[in-house]
């Protein structure tokens, strides 16, 4: 960090570099069953940056003080986190404005200010008088919620993140062994050359091809996979009162408009007629399939990533003491936030039911397979944008409590904190309706058209696990003591934290509570003259019902070792 100011303005710049020796070592455990080849996180350039080796520019502002009148003016003007909020550990609130690097919080040593990605933003605060506040900011930049890499230790999706084009997405209809990118150029270029030098017919051709593109739904690289929202067009307001009457309580009231930080998946439906796969076959005879162009065949159905614009938040919060017991909370109203529907019924939408599109009586009991329709009721049709959510209001809230024991078990200071939250979803359609998109749902919870039998044959049977729910809660807690110059002027801090989503889970792509999941971190830090500290935990993921928590395999122990200058 530095910091370099005179007088009463400045400049602030963060940055910071990482080099993980596990991720960049080329040892893996597992490969794929067809290929033999071993998965690389880092093959991905961006998937590199963000889990393997880096180095960043962080914050990167100038500020400034300044009086208006007699009034206290403070502005900052570029790379920035604005930190509004009360929510302490329970994601999705109002400091929701921010763009997280989920992979960063679970690196060894990181802090929060290194998983927070700062956006070019102006912000503003103005004391009016000495018991009232106002704060604005306008952001002309997007920054999207980066989550881990497939194949990096932390990930539970294989295509969602940078790199997942290598995966592609394995619909697993009849239970096909995993395709990646590698198998299935080197597979189609097999057909391209057998077209080109005679040894294959088109019409054979045609037929090898579509098995490959009714069993795998492609994902571009990087940012041809994404539709990105506008830059501009985020703003937000604060208005805060203190109440020295009321116990010196602090009041704020907020407005936000923001364009999505995280993505919601969104298809391309296949095209199986007979001019599509024709002109693929033609192309594939012309043309090698390389990375460069694999998205060029029409034929294949195609996932996109989606971040909606202009959410509307309207919120609350309020923080307070009595005595050494500290409260804040917070209320968050949102308009139109998107949410994920099951992405079993958008592959349904995508391949079923284009095979039932072309005509083929083999394949009419595909028709109607997939609860998604257009608008106007119908079916969506071939190469058709099949969109991946609804757009819904949503009310979270959440209250924090935070007590100071005093001296406990031999330790100077025990602090507690508890934070218990829930969401709702105020329009949440009928299950047997649609179906939002949860963790562990990787088939269907149902046939709308009644046949069983295909449900077996698509996906070998109705999902189990359940769907997201209407509403949902969990609370989080923390015991951390305190243990001042132990030995030789060296601080011990031991911890515990634990959290538990008690009731509901939340759709995608809110990631908040999975009903009956839980982790426990048992953690200590030791600190010498506040220049050199250690860090050892210990985490530990359990529960959830049925195979919901994707966490359940991953207990990990981390240790770290700081300097400040």
């Amino acid at each position: 960090e530095l910091d370099v100011h005179y007088q009463n303005v400045g400049v602030f710049v963060r940055g910071m570099y990482f080099y993980d020796y596990a991720m960049m070592d080329d040892d893996r455990a597992s490969s794929n069953a067809l290929t033999g080849n071993v998965f690389d996180p880092c093959r991905d350039s961006e998937a590199k940056k963000q889990v393997c080796q880096d180095i960043r520019l962080l914050d990167a502002y100038v500020y400034g003080d300044f009086e208006i009148g007699e009034m206290p003016f403070s502005v900052r003007l570029g790379d920035q986190v604005i930190s509004w909020g009360e929510s302490t550990l329970i994601s999705h609130g109002i400091s929701e404005i921010n763009a997280v690097d989920i992979a960063r919080l679970r690196a060894p040593g990181a802090e929060l200010k290194e998983a927070f990605i700062p956006v070019g933003s102006l912000w503003g605060s103005l004391g009016v008088t000495d018991n009232f506040n106002i704060e604005a900011f306008y952001q002309y930049a997007w920054e999207k919620t980066i989550l881990p890499p497939p194949g990096s230790y932390f990930s539970t999706n294989d295509f969602a993140g940078d790199g997942g084009q290598y995966n592609n997405v394995q619909l697993g209809f009849g239970g096909n062994p995993d395709i990646n990118l590698d198998y299935l150029m080197a597979s189609l270029n097999e057909i391209g050359e057998g077209v080109r030098t005679g040894k294959i017919s088109p019409t054979k051709a045609a037929g090898m091809y579509a098995t490959y593109a009714q069993n795998i739904t492609l994902r571009a690289p990087g940012s041809k996979a994404e539709n990105d929202p506008d830059d501009g067009g985020q703003y937000g307001l604060r208005l805060s009162w203190f109440l020295p009457e009321l116990n010196d309580t602090e009041i704020s009231l907020y407005h936000v408009n923001y364009h999505s930080r995280r993505p919601i998946f969104s298809g391309v439906t296949a095209d199986f007629s007979a001019a599509s796969l024709g002109g693929d076959i033609g192309y594939l005879a012309g043309n090698a399939i390389t990375e460069d162009n694999y998205t060029e065949l029409n034929s294949f159905s195609r996932v996109e990533l989606d971040y909606v614009e202009d959410i509307k938040m309207y919120a609350m919060s309020f923080n307070t003491t009595l005595g050494t017991t500290a409260f804040a909370g917070e209320v968050s109203y949102r308009q139109d936030e998107p949410l994920q529907i099951d992405d079993v019924e958008l592959l349904f939408a995508a391949v079923p039911q284009q095979l039932a599109n072309t005509g083929n009586p083999d394949a009419a009991a595909f028709d109607g397979l997939s609860q998604m329709v257009q608008a106007d009721g119908t079916p969506y049709q071939p190469g058709q944008t099949a969109k991946g959510y609804i757009l819904s209001d949503t009310v979270q809230a959440q209250m924090t409590l935070t007590h100071l024991f005093g001296p406990t078990f031999g330790a100077s200071q025990l602090v507690g904190l508890i934070e218990v939250g829930g969401i709702n979803i105020n329009d949440m359609p009928e299950q047997s309706e649609l179906r939002l998109n949860g963790p562990g749902t990787a088939r269907s919870g149902g046939v709308s058209n009644g046949a069983p039998g295909l449900n077996k044959f698509l996906q070998d049977g109705v999902e189990t696990n359940p769907f997201p729910t209407e509403f949902a809660w969990g609370y989080r807690a923390i015991a951390k003591f305190e243990y001042t110059n132990v030995i030789a002027g060296i601080n011990i801090a031991p911890r515990v934290v634990f959290s538990h989503d008690v009731k509901g889970i939340t759709p995608d792509p809110l990631f908040m509570f999975i009903e009956g999941r839980k982790s426990m971190a048992l953690g200590v830090t030791f600190d010498y003259q506040s220049r050199w500290s250690a860090d050892l935990n210990y985490n530990s993921f359990f529960g959830g019902v049925g195979t919901t928590n994707k966490m359940e395999d991953h207990d990990y122990v981390s240790f770290s070792v700081k300097y400040s200058i």
